[in-house]
């Protein structure tokens, strides 16, 4: 039988598995309302998972952990499960796609990740327009979009990404940690890297972290405005 690892290897399965258990973990940690909107840091951790393993694990961790919210702590029931299933999934698969597309390369996450959120806020301004009537009281398809400009567009706008900047600080540390720990598969022509070295300040550590900063920057100018 055929050795080589596939997308359902042992170790995959259990890092997808802790990857959905830590972002419902942190569903519930860090979270803030917003209006009658809550924001929380699940789709970083959804989307760390998709650049390591792929984008198939993102759809996958992203109803594992709205399904997680679901059963325990969710007060909005199945409209809260597809929203939340619906902006992490187009966030992290879309992100993970271009990513891929581009040889995993700075400018590749990069621009991944602003695409990703491009498509999370379009997706979720088709899905509040197309799911939120029939689970707000009294609600209209005209009374969502009123709701656009002033609320919807700019809360997914700063909640894709203050996500975004977290996935792109995070991503790096996170995978070599799992590299260290024998949790990921090293290439057979990789050479080994001092751990000094591995996290060492470069050149594209300051572009993250200025392009991370513009973005966090921009989600709390949205944040602040809608909560005035």
């Amino acid at each position: 039988m055929n050795k080589k690892e596939t997308f359902l290897d042992t170790r995959t399965v259990v890092g997808i598995a802790v990857f959905s258990a830590l972002a419902f973990v942190l569903s519930l940690v860090i979270r803030f309302p917003v209006m009658f909107l809550t924001f929380d840091v699940k789709d970083a951790i959804i989307c760390t998972a998709a650049f390591i393993y792929g984008p198939v694990s993102a759809p996958i961790i992203a109803v594992l952990a709205a399904l997680l919210e679901l059963v325990t702590v969710s007060s909005t029931g199945l409209y809260g499960f597809l929203m939340n299933f619906f902006s992490s999934a187009a966030l992290a698969t879309t992100a993970s796609l271009i990513y891929r597309g581009n040889r995993r390369t700075l400018n590749g996450a990069i621009v991944s990740m602003l695409l990703a959120v491009v498509t999370m806020v379009s997706v979720m301004m088709a899905a509040n327009i197309l799911i939120t009537p029939y689970y707000m009281t009294g609600g209209s398809v005209e009374a969502v979009v009123k709701l656009i400009p002033s609320v919807l567009l700019p809360f997914n706008l700063a909640k894709g990404l203050l996500n975004a900047a977290i996935t792109l600080l995070l991503y790096k540390p996170i995978k070599v940690a799992m590299k260290r720990a024998g949790l990921l598969k090293k290439k057979n022509t990789e050479e080994k890297i001092p751990l000094a070295e591995e996290f060492r300040f470069t050149r594209s550590t300051g572009v993250i972290l200025a392009v991370a900063g513009v973005m966090v920057a921009a989600a709390v100018t949205l944040f602040y405005i809608l909560m005035r």
